[in-house]
C-alpha cells in the first residue's frame, strides 16, 4: 500500500509542510502562532511577487476589521522566527506603503516516503548466517554406529560442551557488553512533534498557573482593571467566560477526585489572597480558616491542603483546622507541584538575595530542603514546572539568552534505567512559553505562549492627542536631562544603560554587558546618571557613571539591597529605598528612605519612612514623594516640618518617580489597576485629584496595559504600550 506523499517548500535550512501546519528549520520546528504561519504560507506559495496589503487583509482577516499594525506585528513575528532584522530583509522584503515579498529561493518538496515492502525485508534476513543448520551438523551422530564408535561420540559430546560453553561465555559477554553500551549511551532527547494553539484572544495571563480536571482547562484572562475566570476543553473549542466568586478569581488547583475548586480572590495577583473551595458542580465557596497565601495545592491524599507564605509552606486541614508550617524556605515558595507517587514536593523559589527565581525540592514530610539543578549554569531562572503523568520527565519554564521556554528533565536512575542528560530544550522561540500544565494523556503539555511587544508613545497636552514616540526604541526605563536635551534609557534585549538625545541621535551604551540596569535618573547638571544594577551576589545597588561615558562606580558597599534613587534640585543630597537582604534572613526586611550627602557622604534614614519606596523631591526642594511598598498610598515628607501626610490611595500606584509640576504645587501618578488606569494630578495642598489622561480606547483595542514611564519637560507623559499577545497552546511531545 503506497503511503500518502505530501508535498511542501524549502528555501534555505527551512521546511515548510503547509498540510501539516509545521515549519522547521534544520529538523527542529519553530512555533507559528496560527494567524503567523497564515502570513507566511501566503508570501510562501507567492514566492517572488508582492503581495498588496489590502490582499493579506481580504486573506488573513476576512470578517474582521484589523488595522496595519497586526499585518506589520505578523511580519515581525516572522522575520523574528526566519532569524532575520528588518534592516536586511534577505527573505522577506518590505515595499514601503505596499505590501510585502518574500525573495528567497522556493523549491517545492515532496514530504514522506514509501515504506520497505515485505520483499525487501526478506532479502535483508536472508543474508543472515544458518546458525540452526550448523549446529545441526555439529551434534550429529549415524544411526548405525558401532560400539567402538562410542569413545568418538564421547569426545564429540566432550567437543560440544566446550563449545556450548565458549557460546555461552560469548553471548554473557556479547550481552554485557549490549547491557553496558545500552546504560552508558545517551537517552534519545525529548522533543515537541506538533504545536496547536488552543486560544486566540491574546489575553490569557501570564505568570498565573493554569489548572485542569483532566477534561478542562482553568485560567485567566485580563482585561484593564480585572481578570475574568475561563475555562476551555482540553481537545480544542471556543472558551467560555465562568460565573466566579470573586471579581477575580484564580484556580488554583482541582482536588484529587475532581469534585472541588481550590480558589483565591484577589485584587493583585502578586498578593497573598484568602483561600476557599469551591464546588465543581457550583454553589457557594467556602473559606478555609482565615489563612490568606500567594498560592496552594491540595495534598494527594485529598484531606490537606499546602499553601505558600513569605518565609515557607504551610499545611492545613481541608476543614480550616490544625494549621502548621511544613518547612521554612529561606524566600517566598511558589508553584507547588507533587510528585506523581506523593513522596516529593518541588516549588520556586524567590530569594531577597538571588536573582531570578530557582527551583527547590523537599520530601513530603518537610524535611531533605535542597535545590533542583544547582549546578545547572545555562538559565538564569525557571520556575513552573511539573511532572509528566507517568513521573518520567519534569517539564518547567526557564529564561536562558533573553528567552523563556520549555526545558525537559528526565528523572533520576536506577540499576535499569539510564541516567537522563541534562535538561533538553523543548522550544526555542521567537514566541516565550511559560506556565506548564502536563495533559492527563502522558504526552500532551499545555502552555502559555506570549509574544511580547511594547511601544512608546507620546501624549500631549495641548491636542489630547497619542502619537508615537522614537518607534526603533525598546525599553520601559527612559529618563530625560533636566533641560530635556538627552534621554538615558536602558536596553530591552539586554538591560545595558545607554543614552542619547532626545531626537535619537548620538546613542552611547554606557555599561558593559553582563550588568542588568534599571531606573536611570539624570543628575541637575546633566553630567551624571545614577541607576540601579544587580551586582553578582543578587544585590540592587546603586551606581554612577559619566554621561560621557566612563567606568560605573558603585556608591555603597554596604550589604543591603538598594533601589530608586533620585537627586535633590540641587545636585547635593541622593535618596533611595534601602532594604536589608542579608544571606540566610527569611525575608526581605521593610524597606527605608535613606538620604545620602555627597558632600560629607554621610548616610541619614529618615524618620517615619519604613515601608516607604520610590522618593521624588519637588522642584522647590521642599518636599519629597513617596509610594508606600505596596503601591497603595502615596505618600509626602515635608522635609522643613519633618511631617508625613497620606496625599492619595488607589490600588497599585505607580509614579517611581513621580512627577512633579513646575511649581511644586502637583504631583502625577497612574493607578494601573484602577478603570481605564487613568493619570491623576493631585494638588498637594488638600489631596484633590482630577484626571489628566485616562486609556480606555487602547485597552479597549487590544492592548493589555499602560504604563507612564516617565514624564516629557514640558509635562506630557511618555507611556508605554503593552501589546503582548499571550495564548494557550498545546504541546505534543516525544518523550523516549
Amino acid at each position: 500500500m503506497k503511503q500518502h506523499i505530501r508535498t511542501g517548500y524549502a528555501f534555505g535550512e527551512f521546511c515548510l509542510d503547509v498540510e501539516e501546519r509545521r515549519l522547521l528549520r534544520s529538523g527542529v520546528e519553530v512555533p507559528l502562532p496560527a494567524k503567523v504561519f497564515d502570513t507566511f504560507v501566503l508570501l510562501v506559495e507567492n514566492s517572488g511577487h508582492l503581495i498588496e496589503k489590502d490582499e493579506f487583509m481580504k486573506r488573513l482577516w476576512p470578517d474582521t476589521f484589523v488595522g496595519d499594525d497586526a499585518l506589520a506585528r505578523n511580519i515581525s513575528t516572522l522575520r523574528k522566527s526566519l532569524g532575520e532584522s528588518g534592516d536586511s530583509q534577505t527573505l522577506i522584503e518590505t515595499v514601503p506603503t505596499r505590501g510585502y515579498r518574500f525573495v528567497a529561493s522556493v523549491r517545492q518538496i515532496e514530504l514522506g516516503e514509501q515504506p520497505q515492502t515485505n520483499e525487501k525485508l526478506g532479502s535483508i534476513l536472508s543474508r543472515s548466517p544458518d546458525l540452526v543448520a550448523t549446529d545441526e551438523r555439529v551434534s550429529s551422530v549415524p544411526e548405525n554406529a558401532s560400539d567402538g564408535a562410542i569413545g568418538e561420540g564421547s569426545g564429540s559430546r566432550s567437543w560440544r560442551r566446550r563449545t556450548a560453553f565458549v557460546l555461552l561465555t560469548a553471548g554473557l559477554g556479547s550481552l554485557a557488553g549490549l547491557v553496558t553500551f545500552w546504560a552508558l549511551s545517551p537517552v534519545p532527547g525529548p522533543r515537541v512533534m506538533r504545536t496547536t494553539q488552543m486560544t486566540h484572544s491574546g489575553r490569557v495571563a501570564t505568570g498565573l498557573a493554569m489548572a485542569s480536571d483532566g477534561s478542562r482547562i482553568y485560567f485567566l484572562e485580563r482585561y484593564g482593571d480585572h481578570w475574568n475566570l475561563m475555562q476551555t476543553s482540553v481537545s480544542g473549542g471556543e472558551p467560555q467566560a465562568m460565573a466566579a466568586p470573586f471579581r477575580n478569581t484564580w484556580v488554583m488547583d482541582v482536588s484529587p477526585d475532581r469534585t472541588n475548586l481550590l480558589i483565591g480572590g484577589f485584587s493583585r495577583p502578586d498578593e497573598r489572597m484568602p483561600v476557599w473551595i469551591w464546588p465543581v458542580q457550583g454553589g457557594a465557596p467556602k473559606r478555609i480558616g482565615e489563612i490568606t497565601a500567594y498560592g496552594a495545592t491540595w495534598c494527594p491524599n485529598g484531606r490537606q491542603i499546602l499553601y505558600t507564605n513569605d518565609d515557607g509552606i504551610y499545611q492545613i486541614d481541608a476543614d480550616g483546622t490544625n494549621a502548621r508550617k511544613l518547612a521554612k524556605t529561606g524566600g517566598t515558595p511558589a508553584n507547588l507541584r507533587w510528585s506523581p507517587d506523593g513522596r516529593r514536593l518541588r516549588f520556586s523559589l524567590l530569594q531577597p538575595q538571588v536573582e531570578g527565581v530557582t527551583m527547590w525540592e523537599i520530601n513530603s514530610d518537610g524535611t531533605h530542603l535542597h535545590p533542583l539543578l544547582p549546578e545547572w549554569e545555562k538559565p538564569t531562572a525557571r520556575s513552573l514546572g511539573s511532572w509528566s503523568v507517568d513521573g518520567r520527565y519534569f517539564l518547567f519554564e526557564s529564561v536562558y539568552s533573553g528567552t523563556q521556554d520549555i526545558w525537559a528533565m528526565r528523572e533520576g536512575k536506577s540499576l535499569f534505567r539510564r541516567r537522563g542528560p541534562q535538561p533538553a530544550r523543548l522550544t526555542a522561540g521567537p514566541i516565550s512559553f511559560g506556565t506548564v500544565l502536563p495533559g492527563k494523556d502522558g504526552h500532551t503539555v499545555f502552555v502559555v505562549g506570549a509574544d511580547w511587544k511594547n511601544e512608546l508613545v507620546h501624549y500631549d497636552l495641548q491636542s489630547h492627542q497619542f502619537h508615537p514616540f522614537l518607534p526603533d526604541l525598546h525599553t520601559i526605563y527612559l529618563s530625560y536631562s533636566r533641560d530635556g536635551v538627552w534621554l538615558a534609557y536602558v536596553h530591552a534585549e539586554n538591560s545595558v544603560l545607554a543614552r542619547m538625545k532626545s531626537d535619537g541621535t548620538q546613542p552611547l551604551d554606557l555599561t558593559p554587558p553582563g550588568l542588568r540596569t534599571w531606573d536611570p535618573r539624570w543628575s541637575p547638571d546633566g553630567k551624571q546618571i545614577l541607576f540601579t544594577g544587580l551586582t553578582d551576589s543578587g544585590e540592587h545597588k546603586i551606581f554612577l557613571v559619566s554621561a560621557a561615558g566612563g567606568t560605573p562606580r558603585e556608591l555603597f558597599a554596604n550589604n543591603g539591597n538598594q533601589d530608586a534613587a533620585s537627586w535633590s534640585p540641587d545636585g547635593k543630597f541622593i535618596a533611595f529605598a534601602s532594604g536589608s537582604s542579608a544571606s540566610g534572613a527569611s525575608e526581605q526586611a521593610p524597606t527605608v528612605i535613606q538620604m545620602l550627602n555627597l558632600a560629607t557622604n554621610q548616610l541619614t534614614a529618615l524618620p517615619g519612612s519604613h515601608d516607604m519606596y520610590a522618593p521624588t523631591w519637588s522642584p522647590d526642594g521642599r518636599f519629597l514623594a513617596t509610594s508606600s511598598d505596596d503601591d497603595r498610598q502615596l505618600m509626602l515628607l515635608d522635609l522643613r516640618s519633618q511631617k508625613w501626610s497620606k496625599l492619595a490611595h488607589g490600588t497599585a500606584l505607580r509614579g517611581g518617580p513621580f512627577a512633579w509640576s513646575p511649581d511644586s504645587k502637583y504631583v502625577y501618578c497612574q493607578d494601573i489597576l484602577a478603570p481605564n488606569e487613568p493619570v491623576y494630578r493631585i494638588r498637594v495642598s488638600d489631596g484633590k485629584r482630577e484626571v489628566v489622561v485616562s486609556f480606555e480606547t487602547y485597552l479597549r483595542g487590544g492592548v493589555q496595559k499602560v504604563s507612564v514611564v516617565t514624564v516629557a519637560p514640558d509635562g506630557s507623559p511618555i507611556i508605554v504600550l503593552d501589546r503582548n499577545q499571550a495564548d494557550i497552546y498545546a504541546l505534543d511531545l516525544d518523550l523516549p
